[in-house]
């Protein structure tokens, strides 16, 4: 039977052998399975820049996938990993941490399991490696085929921790949000202003008043733009990031060096 494609997060980096160990365990269990990397670079121990990495994989890969993701800084405590199976048929493994919120919004959860029967873990567990021994390893026995309640209780879905969110409000030409996500490589930053909420305007090119911050923080006005060649190099710009959501960058720069935000500022638009 053909096994399923494993999608792997951690913050574990890829600067040694570590992340390497993680899919010697899995091609043990499941060897002819697919593994593919999100990303090893997530901030070590930033639970929500994980959810928020994780975000659009379950769009993105198809139903047979097993979205295998561990930012553990609990490992070894009474912080659960579990399995869930969302509406799409995927199945996520993670630390029951928050680490899972953002790829259950966008294919919400049907159920859930705590993992914890020995024969989906690699055994003897290394209290300090969660991430390895039941994660990655549990992940493989699903690609494998196992069946999701093997892995052993089931459990409420409200048992499920989930960050808190500021979704985007409009009222009266008035967009808030909240800056939830750095482009590292450009410096581009994104919020979680969907271009639902613009639709109609702006027109292409027109200037939109932009507040970052709250009370104190920056005020800018920006042209509104399809792509980064439509203004100067090093010059600003509003766009929708190609996961169709607001985003603010310069042209062949990096904005968060001429203007420093964080995930979890506030961002205000004021439509034309």
């Amino acid at each position: 039977m053909q096994q399923r494609l494993i999608a792997f997060l951690s913050d574990i980096g890829s600067h040694d052998e570590a992340h390497a160990l993680c899919k010697g365990v899995m091609y043990s269990i499941a060897p002819t399975a697919n593994i593919v990397d999100i990303t090893h670079a997530v901030t070590p121990f930033d639970v929500r820049e994980g959810a928020l990495f994780l975000a659009d994989v379950p769009d993105s890969f198809p139903e047979s996938t097993v979205i295998c993701a561990y930012v553990y800084p609990e490992t070894g405590t009474d912080t659960s990993t579990v399995v869930v199976r969302n509406q799409k048929g995927q199945y996520l493994v993670g630390p029951n941490n928050g680490l899972l919120s953002f790829a259950l919004e966008a294919s919400p959860a049907v159920e859930a399991y705590e993992v914890t029967s020995s024969d989906v873990m690699n055994t003897p567990v290394t209290p300090t490696w969660y991430g390895k021994d039941i994660v990655a390893a549990c992940a493989a026995h699903l690609a494998a085929d196992t069946n999701i309640g093997a892995v052993g209780p089931q459990i409420e879905l409200d048992r499920i921790v989930r960050l808190p969110y500021t979704r985007p409000t409009s009222e009266e030409g008035v967009i808030r949000g909240e800056i939830v996500r750095i482009d590292r490589n450009f410096g581009n930053v994104w919020t979680n202003v969907p271009s639902e909420l613009l639709t109609g305007r702006p027109q292409q090119g027109q200037r939109i008043k932009i507040e970052l911050g709250g009370a104190g923080g920056t005020i800018l006005e920006l042209p509104f733009c399809s792509t980064f060649g439509e203004v100067e190099k090093t010059e600003p710009l509003l766009y929708l990031s190609s996961r169709g959501k607001l985003a603010l960058g310069l042209n062949q720069g990096n904005f968060l060096e001429k203007w420093p935000v964080a995930p979890g500022d506030s961002v205000t638009v004021h439509l034309p």
